[in-house]
């Protein structure tokens, strides 16, 4: 029998090389309760893979064991089960494929100054498509802070020469979230994290593709092989006119565009989705026992836990366990749930967040 609940290895991490930029909180939140992995905790981690069925960095399901005793592929169950644990629609339209990426953000350095194209931007090649995504801010320090769209009161001939001199600080807006801040990225939108923010990241992905990121600036730096800072290293390529071509210059800027792409969720609190975020989130800050619907219906939903522990409870009592630092997936089969989210710190309240997508997302594929 398959199971209604999906747990994912938590240490499907990018090498430093692919993100040099990478920071301290991934780690800082695994590590409280998870086992140490083979080889040792890294130092920095700029992206974990939570949840993906992409060829680069596959999930592996933790609860679920092949022939040889290994853990099996996420994609490889999917070809025999996509309609349990993806729904009827999602299964037809995508196969194996689970159209939702779930990652796992931190920096030490801001990211490179990006931008995602749409779908049929002229540009990108056939093994390409847009990469609509969000942020959840997990957590922040001090002086977090991330990047988002253009300052008000500047020409656009003035942000294109400011983006193409590696001025992008000059031009782009800046956020200071905190906690819970759900923070739109839609096509065409300029953005960078910044250091001192931990952020999920859902995405949409089409099936054989590669979500693809313009850089219009890597703030000036240089790398050497190892992913380390080097005045004597390499830059990181740029993307300079397929960036410009892909802005929507039609987005507000300054508090406007802060006000139009951020939302500050309470516990318990669900976001629909709307023109600018296509991924529904509901958000849970405090111990409890709660019941849980799919945010669409028919639908999967992708979760993850950052405090404490988070139990997920099927009608048919089959329960699953995520500890801080673990992501699942609620199966379609499985429909309304209960949620179980307990401290393992007394001063410190779990969190854990469940998404999904709807169908703006699936109308731009």
């Amino acid at each position: 029998m398959l199971p209604e609940f999906l747990k994912f290895d938590p240490y499907n991490f990018v090498p430093l090389t692919r993100t040099p930029w990478g920071g301290e909180l991934i780690v800082k939140a695994k590590r409280k309760i998870l086992k140490t992995p083979d080889g040792g905790w890294p130092e920095r981690i700029g992206e974990s893979w939570e949840i993906s069925t992409d060829s680069a960095f596959p999930s592996r399901i933790r609860n679920m064991k092949n022939s040889d005793g290994g853990h099996p592929i996420f994609e490889t169950v999917l070809k025999s089960s996509a309609e349990h644990f993806l729904g009827q629609k999602i299964s037809e339209n995508y196969g194996a494929h689970c159209p939702l990426l779930l990652k796992w953000l931190s920096a030490n350095d801001p990211l490179s100054v990006q931008v995602h194209p749409t779908h049929d931007h002229p540009a990108l090649k056939s093994s390409e498509c847009g990469k609509p995504e969000s942020w959840l801010v997990l957590a922040t320090e001090s002086d977090g802070h991330v990047f988002l769209g253009f300052k008000d009161g500047f020409e656009k001939s003035d942000i294109i020469a400011a983006l193409k001199s590696d001025r992008a600080a000059d031009v782009m807006h800046v956020v200071r979230p905190k906690a819970g801040d759900y923070i739109a990225i839609p096509p065409g939108c300029v953005h960078a994290t910044g250091p001192g923010v931990l952020i999920a990241e859902p995405q949409f992905v089409l099936p054989a593709r590669s979500g693809k990121t313009w850089r219009l600036s890597d703030w000036g730096r240089r790398y050497n092989e190892k992913g380390e800072r080097d005045p004597n290293g390499k830059p990181r390529e740029l993307h300079v006119d397929e960036a410009l071509s892909a802005i929507d210059w039609n987005l507000p800027r300054g508090d406007q565009l802060e006000k139009a792409l951020v939302r500050s969720l309470k516990h318990k609190e669900i976001f629909r989705a709307n023109g600018h975020n296509p991924f529904p989130v509901q958000y849970f800050s405090s111990a409890g026992l709660y019941p849980y619907k799919p945010l669409v219906d028919g639908q999967f939903s992708l979760v993850t836990c950052w405090q404490g522990q988070l139990q997920l409870i099927s009608k048919n009592k089959e329960h699953l366990v995520l500890n801080a630092g673990e992501s699942g997936l609620v199966s379609a089969a499985a429909g309304e749930i209960e949620v179980a989210l307990a401290r393992t710190d007394p001063d410190i309240e779990p969190c854990g967040a469940f998404f999904g997508f709807v169908a703006p997302v699936l109308q731009g594929a």
